[in-house]
């Protein structure tokens, strides 16, 4: 079976790019941004910029509908990436209920917070101000740069200097190496 790999980092690391990059090594490939479910809701919606337990609720209905897609779509061959700004062990939660017994690769996406925001203020690929998300990128930026115990088991790829295609070949030959 092909892999699922789960990427995370702070807002503009870069996951959905790599994601799409790394997806288009296979012959079939999915691209599952949790934001995106996240943005399906019409009416009520409830933003992260004002955490509330809604938010925590419609966060936790796109991660489940993000697992339910990618076991769908898994079983019928392809290779999935699944991206989510949440901590490690949301995304270990995640994995554990819904995707047990198949090969998941866990990535973080790390910049140096200097690039995390230059890549933030200068991106298109929002329809909104992404200004907006410049105190969250202030504040997770170091916890996922950091040596937290929750990142164990976890591949860190600093992609700071590195082009979409350097970033790839660096997963892909972390992954290669034995445990």
């Amino acid at each position: 079976m092909p892999p699922i790999f789960i990427i995370t980092g702070p807002p503009a690391a870069g996951k959905s790019t790599i994601a799409k990059a790394i997806l288009q090594r296979f012959d079939l490939g999915l691209h599952i941004p949790v934001d995106d479910l996240r943005e399906w809701v019409v009416s009520g919606i409830a933003h992260p910029l004002d955490w509330t337990d809604e938010t925590v609720r419609q966060f936790r209905l796109a991660e489940d509908a993000a697992c339910q897609v990618a076991k769908e779509y898994h079983d019928a061959g392809f290779a999935i990436a699944i991206d989510h700004c949440a901590g490690p062990n949301t995304l270990d939660d995640m994995a554990e209920r819904w995707l047990q017994g198949r090969r998941v690769h866990r990535l973080v996406l790390a910049p140096t917070l200097e690039a995390n925001l230059h890549r933030n203020r200068t991106r298109k690929n929002k329809n909104f101000d992404a200004d907006i998300l410049a105190g969250s990128i202030n504040t997770l930026n170091p916890l996922y740069r950091s040596d937290h115990p929750d990142l164990e088991g976890w591949v860190r790829i600093n992609n700071t200097d590195q082009t979409v295609e350097e970033t790839v070949e660096t997963i892909v030959n972390r992954l290669k190496k034995p445990d």
